[in-house]
């Protein structure tokens, strides 16, 4: 195989979908995580502040794993600003 072969394997490769992402890297339930941070918040913290602080985390990162990107919709309705995803989640 030649490189230019190599190149035009990769370039006919299609972006992982929800399904195909989910099984290359199960991560825990979106749920599960969520109830796991907010148990970690300390008692009387201002939760939207820390909601918003989870969801520019999971911005900076860019990451687009259907999981997270549910547990990032899991955090907007707390955070309360409005701010969707930018990819569907696929829940």
């Amino acid at each position: 195989m030649t490189a230019r072969d190599d190149d035009d394997t990769i370039a006919a490769r299609r972006p992982f979908n929800a399904e195909a992402m989910r099984a290359v890297s199960p991560l825990p339930p979106p749920e599960e995580v969520f109830a796991d941070w907010l148990m970690s918040v300390p008692h009387g913290a201002d939760l939207a502040a820390a909601a918003r602080r989870q969801i520019a985390l999971i911005d900076r990162r860019m990451l687009f794993h259907p999981d997270v990107q549910c547990l990032r919709m899991l955090l907007v309705a707390v955070a309360g600003n409005g701010s969707w995803p930018k990819r569907p989640c696929g829940c």
